[in-house]
């Protein structure tokens, strides 16, 4: 009866190895894929200014909120770059105007920073939260009053 108990030792010393030789493996498939701005559609195409065709993605079913790895979303990116007529479909289709990425920046502290007029006073209309600060400790206000307390946003923000 020896060589028998053998056979399944040996057996469980194989199913033991199996399973920490494919533990990374199993790791691996069960983490999300890296995905870079260019790999989402609604991204890319806001990416390209592309109204059409966001229009035709979120018509579809996009996701108006969906992100990258840094967590940023179609919304951040067109406040980012001052594509207010996206930035305004996005946010007709339920993208969230107080979405914060992976740095705690808001499309309003982006729209902000890059002196895009007409996004801020979109985000405003839409109830965004004005006080926010990112991992630098800055608000939208205060990326505004580097220009100048004149400044069309910074007397917009401090209405």
């Amino acid at each position: 009866m020896q060589p028998s108990r053998d056979i399944t030792d040996i057996g469980r010393v194989i199913i033991v190895l199996l399973l920490i030789v494919s533990l990374p493996l199993l790791i691996a498939i069960n983490r999300p894929l890296a995905r870079s701005p260019e790999q989402i559609p609604l991204i890319a195409a806001t990416l390209n200014g592309d109204v059409v065709h966001v229009r035709r993605l979120l018509d579809a079913g996009a996701n108006p909120d969906e992100f990258d790895d840094n967590r940023n979303t179609a919304l951040i990116f067109a406040a980012r770059d001052g594509r207010t007529q996206i930035a305004r479909i996005l946010i007709e289709a339920g993208a969230d105007p107080n979405w914060i990425d992976g740095d705690l920046v808001t499309p309003l502290i982006l729209a902000s920073f890059r002196n895009h007029v007409d996004i801020v006073e979109l985000l405003l209309a839409n109830g965004v939260v004005r006080y926010q600060k990112d991992k630098w400790g800055r608000t939208a206000l205060d990326y505004a009053s580097r220009r100048g307390t004149s400044d069309p946003i910074y007397l917009l923000l401090k209405m």
